[in-house]
């Protein structure tokens, strides 16, 4: 297993696309060969030496095929230099300084990273218990001649932080919301939180709906300072949002929103993110190109 940020192990590690291929040798057969079309555990040589063939049905298998690398066009040690980059940098890159480190299109970087945003989700780990404040917010910049809570040329964003006794921030969770009746608020909020959390949310009117059906107290907002580090965590994410990646269309906020979630509740864990997630590609299925450039992709 690779883990640390350091750019010059990381290297030392990883010096051809052999090393890479290697690598997803142990991690995908870690306890030993199982054909994927008859569970087969006998293997014998394949057609090059990252093949696994079938010993009973003769399948000739890839390391590559059946996860999320299957199909890649450019050399596999490339694709380890990006995952790289974007899981040992603490904010992220932008797909275009992306390219220009490893040499790779735009477009081809942001595909890869579209694949890599697929496979930040949310696990068990990271609903929240416990106290936690509740709050919404735009995001679109400033619009002239509108007040209020407009969406027309908005996105609206529900956030829930956990809130620890040293007056810390535990975990976040964030969701894009399309509007902010009570609904639509209780539906995002029961998809972060456990039912057992204490929630603290604004005089807001659907929330005061909401303390019907959910363990939730209303507080005098004070102008932002009875909820601060709750604001805090929305100033953060709208400066991450804004200073590395520029912009975020409305198709694909559901992917920028899970992987700042995903980068922020592992703060902690930056050193071993490049292998978790060379893990999770490993066991996933891939997902069509259609699929990864259309909204749909965002919702998984």
């Amino acid at each position: 297993m690779f883990k640390g940020i350091n750019a010059i192990e990381f290297t030392k590690r990883f010096k051809s696309d052999a090393d890479c291929f290697e690598y997803l040798l142990q991690l995908k057969w870690p306890a030993g060969f199982s054909c994927s079309r008859c569970g087969c555990t006998k293997a014998i040589k394949g057609r090059t030496w990252h093949h696994k063939r079938c010993g009973e049905c003769r399948y000739d298998e890839n390391v590559l095929a059946n996860t999320v690398f299957h199909g890649v066009k450019m050399p596999l040690l490339k694709a380890f230099h990006m995952m790289f980059r974007l899981t040992a940098k603490k904010k992220g890159m932008s797909t275009v300084e992306l390219g220009h480190e490893v040499g790779v299109q735009q477009k081809t970087a942001w595909l890869f990273k579209r694949k890599v945003q697929q496979m930040m989700k949310e696990d068990d780990d990271d609903e929240i218990g416990g106290n936690a404040d509740v709050d919404e917010f735009l995001l679109g910049g400033y619009s002239e001649g509108k007040r209020g809570r407009s969406l027309e040329d908005k996105q609206a964003v529900l956030i829930v932080a956990e809130q620890l006794e040293d007056g810390r921030t535990g975990k976040i969770g964030l969701k894009h919301i399309e509007n902010f009746e009570a609904d639509t608020l209780g539906c995002a909020i029961e998809q972060i939180t456990n039912p057992q959390a204490h929630l603290r949310a604004d005089s807001y009117s659907s929330y005061k709906c909401l303390q019907q059906t959910m363990n939730l107290e209303i507080v005098k907002s004070e102008k932002g300072s009875a909820l601060a580090q709750l604001h805090k965590q929305i100033m953060l994410f709208k400066n991450w949002l804004r200073g590395i990646h520029h912009k975020c269309s409305k198709e694909h906020l559901h992917a920028y929103l899970k992987e700042y979630v995903f980068r922020f509740n592992r703060r902690n864990k930056r050193k071993y993110l490049f292998h978790e997630m060379m893990h999770r590609m490993m066991n996933s299925f891939p997902h069509p190109y259609k699929y990864l450039i259309n909204k749909c992709g965002c919702y998984a």
